[in-house]
C-alpha cells in the first residue's frame, strides 16, 4: 500500500456547465453525491454552485478515508454512468484534483451523532449545533468535528462527527453536565436522535477510518474464531510440558497471554487486511466474494482440525 492509499483523501472537481443545462446538471451532481455516501470510506461532500462575477463553475468537494477507497469509488460502474451524463452538459471536460492528508493519530476515537430535525425547527437546530460544538472544543482531548447537512428533503437527517484523542476524554465529555443540558434542549428540535461509536471490542485487531462503520460484530467474531482456533491448538501442544509443571490455572493464563500477544502483534493485523473484503462488503459485493470469505474461514478451521487429528494433538 503506497502513501496515497494509506492517507485520507480530499477530491476537488471543477465543472463549467452550459447555463441552459444547470438545473439538469446540478440534479445529476446531487444524485452522484447521494450515491457516493453509500461507498466504503466516504466521509463527506459539498456542492458549491456558480456565483455571478465570482465563480463561473460548479465546485464539488468530497472526502474519503483512504486513496484505496477513493479508487474503488472512482472505478465504480454506477459513478461512471452518472459522470458521463454530467460530462455531456459541460462546456469543457471536468477538472479533478486530489489531495492526500495525514491519517488520524493512532488511539483517537470518534462518535457519530445523527439527528432527524422537526420541520420548521431547522434554524433552532443549527444554532444549537453551533453551541454544542463550541462547548466541546473547550474540553480536554478535543481534536475536531465535522458536520454533514442532509441533501435529501425526504430524509432530513443531519450528522455530526466528534473526535477526541482518547476514549476517557471522549467519555468525560459525553457524561459532563454541560452536555447533558444541551442534549435535553435538542429534543424539542428533533424527532430522532442516534449515537454510534466508532469502535468495537477489538479496535487493535480491525482497522477502519474515522467515519467508516466497523465490521459487523458477527463477521468480526468469525474472523477472530478462525484465527484463534489454530493458534491456541498448536500452542497448547507446544506448551504441554508447562501444564505438568505448574498449576492448571497458571498454565492457562500463560497460554492465553502468549496467544493474545501473537494475535495482537503478528496475526490479526495481517489476517484482518486479508479478510477486509469480507469483513466490510463493498457495494458490489456478490455471492462469489461472500463464498470466498467463508472458504478462507472454513479452510483455516478445517486445516487445523485435520493437522491436529493426524498428529494427535
Amino acid at each position: 500500500m503506497d502513501a496515497f492509499d494509506a492517507a485520507g483523501v480530499t477530491g476537488l472537481v471543477w465543472r463549467r456547465v452550459d447555463p441552459a443545462r444547470e438545473a439538469e446538471a446540478e440534479a445529476l451532481m446531487r444524485q452522484l453525491m447521494m450515491l457516493s455516501r453509500r461507498s466504503v470510506g466516504f466521509q463527506g461532500s459539498e456542492i458549491f454552485p456558480p456565483i455571478a462575477g465570482v465563480q463561473d463553475a460548479y465546485v464539488v468537494l468530497y472526502r474519503f478515508n483512504s486513496g484505496e477507497n477513493l479508487r474503488r469509488w472512482l472505478g465504480s460502474p454506477e459513478r461512471h454512468g452518472i459522470f458521463q451524463q454530467i460530462e455531456r452538459l459541460l462546456r469543457q471536460p471536468s477538472h479533478e484534483f486530489f489531495f492526500a492528508h495525514r491519517r488520524r493519530v493512532p488511539g483517537t476515537v470518534s462518535t457519530v451523532f445523527s439527528y432527524r430535525v422537526r420541520p420548521g425547527h431547522e434554524a433552532e437546530f443549527h444554532d444549537w449545533r453551533r453551541r454544542i460544538v463550541e462547548a466541546s472544543r473547550k474540553w480536554e482531548g478535543f481534536l475536531g468535528t465535522e458536520s454533514f447537512d442532509t441533501l435529501d428533503s425526504a430524509n432530513p437527517e443531519f450528522v455530526v462527527v466528534l473526535r477526541f484523542d482518547s476514549r476517557p476524554h471522549l467519555e468525560a465529555w459525553l457524561q459532563c453536565p454541560e452536555r447533558a443540558l444541551l442534549i435535553a434542549e435538542v429534543h424539542q428540535y428533533v424527532e430522532d436522535y442516534r449515537v454510534r461509536r466508532i469502535g468495537s471490542g477489538f479496535e487493535g485487531w480491525f482497522e477502519y477510518g474515522d467515519d467508516s462503520a466497523p465490521p459487523a460484530p458477527w463477521r468480526q467474531g468469525l474472523v477472530i474464531l478462525s484465527a484463534l482456533f489454530p493458534v491456541i491448538t498448536f500452542l497448547r501442544h507446544l506448551l504441554a510440558p508447562l501444564f505438568n509443571a505448574v498449576p492448571l490455572p497458571l498454565a492457562y493464563l500463560i497460554l492465553l497471554a502468549v496467544d493474545i500477544s501473537l494475535l495482537t502483534f503478528f496475526i490479526m493485523p495481517r489476517y484482518s487486511r486479508l479478510m477486509n473484503f469480507w469483513l466490510r462488503p463493498a457495494p458490489g459485493h456478490t455471492w462469489r466474494t461472500e463464498l470466498a470469505g467463508w472458504g478462507i474461514l472454513l479452510g483455516v478451521i478445517g486445516l487445523t482440525l485435520a493437522v491436529a487429528l493426524v498428529f494427535g494433538f
